[in-house]
């Protein structure tokens, strides 16, 4: 199995790619539908009839509420959203594959535990499935097919999480020395993983009693702090070059 597929310069490039193209890709096509341009922002969306046992607390009487997902329901910033997500989502699968290749290597080398081991196992499938739920999510809208859309959904929130988890477990030995603005690079992982599961919390809590604006203000804070967490790879990679380059 080979140690890694692409170059360091172009494995910053897939991260960097697919974090702007993802997070470009929410905020655009979120701004184009609170401008409005299908009409259809501010009426009632009824949901019910979709779910077995018709939950009427999945109906929006005040229209689309700001969750990243509303943008996918019309056009035109449904082609943004279908488009960006999917690219992303084939990228975010690239990413933990070569991830997976690349820390199993420096965990071989150094003769990591099992336990770490298993964890960038965990993070290169992950990644992958994360990847594969972004492509189908956009498949499926939920203004017609909410059932599928929100089992994707929750996939992408809680396979966030996990990745954030276990990409810091098997990367910690490997980037003990690596440091952003002074902070040990692990240290930022956990802290943005805190971040994130707090914000899923509270995403939850607030879907569950209808606030449905706060809620998708945590959705937000959860997708962030998860596209922060792949940027947080770059430093680790700037640091292998360099201590290659030396080497040589």
């Amino acid at each position: 199995m080979k140690d890694s597929l692409v170059s360091d310069e172009a494995f910053k490039r897939v991260i960097i790619a697919g974090v702007v193209l993802i997070v470009g890709t929410c905020i655009v096509s979120q701004a184009i539908m609170q401008m409005d341009f299908s009409g259809k922002r501010d009426n009632p969306v009824h949901y019910s009839e979709q779910f077995p046992g018709n939950a009427t607390h999945i109906d929006f009487p005040d229209g689309l509420p700001p969750f990243i997902s509303s943008a996918g329901a019309y056009y035109p910033e449904k082609a943004i959203f279908d488009v960006g997500l999917s690219i992303g989502g084939i990228l975010l699968g690239l990413l933990g594959v070569e991830m997976f290749l690349r820390s199993r290597k420096s965990l071989t080398a150094i003769d990591a535990s099992v336990l770490r081991h298993l964890a960038n196992v965990v993070q290169g499938i992950t990644a992958v499935v994360m990847g594969i739920s972004l492509v189908m999510i956009t498949r499926h809208p939920f203004n017609t097919d909410i059932v599928p859309h929100v089992f994707y959904a929750l996939i992408i929130f809680q396979g966030s999480l996990l990745w954030m988890a276990v990409n810091a477990v098997a990367r910690a030995p490997l980037d003990s020395g690596v440091y952003w603005r002074g902070h040990p690079i692990t240290r930022v992982r956990w802290l943005l993983f805190a971040v994130g599961l707090v914000s899923y919390l509270l995403m939850t809590v607030f879907v569950g009693t209808g606030h449905l604006v706060e809620s998708a203000l945590f959705e937000w804070t959860l997708t962030f702090s998860s596209e922060i967490s792949m940027l947080t790879l770059i430093p680790a990679i700037a640091m292998a070059s360099s201590g290659q380059s030396e080497e040589e």
